[in-house]
């Protein structure tokens, strides 16, 4: 069981596309990107994001940690003990060392906005209300009181402006919308992505059908080819094509902070949850092809102002 008051969401805004491989490909694609099986809509596994939130850990108590000789030695001992450690023999006598369960658990990051090239401006961001759903009932974990409303276009090809102040037929990659007839007031919707993604000042509500489209089509997708130091050229049989999720797309982890497992001398749940938030405070990298900057994500924890545990275990 977490309490509610060591729940923490992670909203992440993609500042670079971010390529988080599937390892397998079925189409045209040589390397796709990782997609949820019953929506298809785009995710980072949970596995992935807790390797790219340990991994950055480490490197910022190596980079800022007590300025000491073993330094790095000290922020992998603590990366350890916050994110586990694995079975294995210690460096003293060869004996086997336990392994020990990490003390941060995440969720898949799920998408919560995407980016659409529109005909209104270079682009606009879209979201559904089966998305509007299921961040409601992620936010029952750790953030209750915020209002979501159940808004929703009526009626195929139509949608909601939320934010930009669209009022007119808007195109949307191949697809042609309308705004809806019937008004809805989406005020309480705008309010929450100020509070969740302030980035996102264009967004429209679209339907669920048109979503999936989307977010199956649009996505980003680059050649890429490998060349022959001898001959300057490329070598025969290298091109092959790698699908991104776009820069600007928004998406959210649930974040789970526990006590340390482990029986002497524990660090507690707050310690672990502030050194969390302290590491991974304005940036992570996320997903593959570090040197070629994809997947830096600027990162908003929520709530912001939630009190210290003090000495709960």
């Amino acid at each position: 069981m977490f309490p509610q008051d060591l729940c923490h969401m992670c909203v992440l805004y993609c500042l670079s596309p971010l390529h988080a491989g599937a390892g397998q490909a079925v189409g045209a694609v040589d390397l796709p990107i990782q997609r949820e099986r019953h929506t298809g809509w785009p995710d980072v596994q949970a596995s992935g994001v807790k390797g790219a939130f340990r991994d950055w850990f480490l490197r910022y108590y190596a980079a800022v940690g007590r300025d000491c000789l073993d330094r790095e030695m000290q922020a992998d001992e603590l990366t350890k003990r916050v994110f586990g450690r694995e079975e294995g023999s210690s460096e003293e006598g060869g004996e086997k060392q336990a392994g020990q369960a990490g003390a941060v658990s995440v969720s898949d990051a799920r998408l919560l906005a995407f980016p659409v090239r529109s005909n209104i401006a270079p682009f606009v961001w879209v979201t559904c209300p089966a998305v509007l759903k299921r961040l409601a009932r992620d936010m029952k974990l750790c953030m209750p009181q915020t209002p979501i409303p159940a808004a929703a276009p009526q009626g195929e090809l139509k949608y909601v402006s939320v934010s930009g102040g669209a009022a007119k037929e808007v195109i949307l990659e191949d697809l042609v919308v309308k705004p809806d007839a019937e008004g809805t007031d989406a005020k309480l919707l705008q309010e929450l992505f100020k509070l969740l993604a302030p980035n996102v000042d264009r967004l429209l509500l679209i339907t669920d059908e048109d979503f999936s489209f989307l977010v199956r089509t649009a996505t980003e997708i680059q050649p890429q080819i490998k060349i022959d130091h001898d001959t300057g050229t490329t070598k025969d049989g290298s091109l092959r094509y790698q699908e991104l999720l776009p820069a600007d797309s928004v998406l959210y982890v649930l974040t789970f902070f526990s006590r340390e497992r482990n029986g002497k001398d524990p660090l507690l749940p707050n310690v672990i949850r502030d050194c969390v938030t302290q590491a991974i405070s304005t940036h992570v990298q996320m997903g593959g092809d570090l040197t070629l900057g994809r997947g830096l994500m600027e990162v908003t924890w929520l709530p912001t102002n939630r009190p210290s545990t003090g000495g709960v275990k």
